[in-house]
């Protein structure tokens, strides 16, 4: 009868010993896939940052672009022209002239709804009609 127990006690004693062992890894195991959620989250975060600085920055260079075009065709059909403010469905554009000799100063301040601003200083020849400096900020 005795050597019949003897199996089964060895098996109790196996897990008395390994008692210890599985909730030490359990939370090892816890915190590494915890902090790698953490880790794809703060990343989520960045790019979706990222992406929404680069699509202001884009908004604004293409408010730019347009604001420049425009008047560039102004100044070809006409040698005034006249400050003012174009209005865009992301922001606007302000639009002052300053007239220096046989040159133009061209001020372009491009806002987004957000706040950010893109400025260009154009310093503009009228009778090469041609663009002789250009300055910006961001």
């Amino acid at each position: 009868m005795n050597s019949e127990l003897v199996p089964y006690q060895t098996v109790g004693m196996q897990n008395r010993r390994e008692r210890g062992y599985i909730f030490p890894v359990t939370i090892f195991i816890s915190v590494l896939l915890s902090s790698f959620l953490l880790h794809q989250m703060e990343n989520y975060r960045l790019e979706k940052m990222f992406y929404h600085e680069t699509n202001q920055q884009y908004e604004l260079e293409a408010m730019m672009k347009f604001s420049w075009d425009m008047v560039e065709e102004m100044l070809k059909v006409e040698n005034e022209l006249v400050s003012h403010t174009v209005t865009f469905p992301k922001g606007n554009a302000v639009i002052t002239v300053k007239a220096l000799d046989i040159e133009r100063e061209i001020a372009i301040v491009c806002t987004t709804l957000e706040g950010r601003q893109y400025r260009a200083t154009i310093i503009y020849n009228v009778d090469k009609k041609k663009i002789v400096a250009w300055y910006e900020t961001y």
